[in-house]
């Protein structure tokens, strides 16, 4: 697939799929303050993943994932019918764990040294 159409569909992919959430448009209740961060898509085209992260504890990271994972279609249908493709990849959302390691690497190194006296 060609490298620029690649990174459009995955830049809208995370558009719309931030705005149906904040728009309401995917009425499971497991979906709440879902930050996503970025899609990446495989090179035959098939397959997503859209990777997210939430202030929540482990137990509802699950939930959250599950509940994303089972609206995945609803966010195909609606990613197919806006961009005008034939064939969507299939999307799975994924827990963003490189995103949480550079913020807590970002505050290791913003944090002033204290002194201990």
């Amino acid at each position: 697939m060609n490298p620029i159409r690649k990174r459009k569909i995955e830049a809208e992919t995370v558009r719309t799929v931030a705005l149906m959430i904040l728009n309401g448009k995917v009425k499971d209740p497991r979906i709440h303050m879902v930050s996503v961060h970025r899609a990446e898509m495989s090179d035959d085209g098939k397959y997503m993943r859209v990777y997210v992260t939430a202030i929540c504890t482990d137990k509802k990271k699950e939930k959250l994932l599950a509940g994303l994972n089972s609206a995945s279609g609803r966010f195909q249908a609606t990613l197919s019918t806006k961009m005008g493709l034939r064939v969507m990849p299939k999307m799975s959302f994924v827990w963003d764990e490189e995103y949480i390691q550079s913020l807590d690497e970002s505050l290791r190194l913003t944090r002033k040294p204290t002194s201990q006296d």
